[in-house]
């Protein structure tokens, strides 16, 4: 679970930048790109993909949503 959501983590860093080209993100699983949208705080990628910031938390689960907080929280 580490190497992949390091890599999730990369792509979320990638995605805050205003350049941002969707590199890498089509490739995700649905779960995997929730995550990315979450850890990047961009709700406008959840609600492309038609979903809440409740809906994202509860299909990522409860050990990414406490990953997520870890490595996030201050970022």
């Amino acid at each position: 679970m580490k190497q992949q959501l390091d890599y999730l983590d990369r792509i979320a860093a990638q995605c805050m930048d205003p350049e941002w080209l969707d590199t890498g993100f089509g490739v995700l699983s649905t779960g995997e790109k929730l995550y990315v949208a979450l850890a990047a705080n961009r709700a406008d990628l959840l609600a492309g993909m038609d979903y809440t910031m409740a809906q994202a938390v509860s299909r990522i689960g409860d050990d990414w949503m406490r990953e997520l907080v870890r490595r996030w929280q201050y970022g």
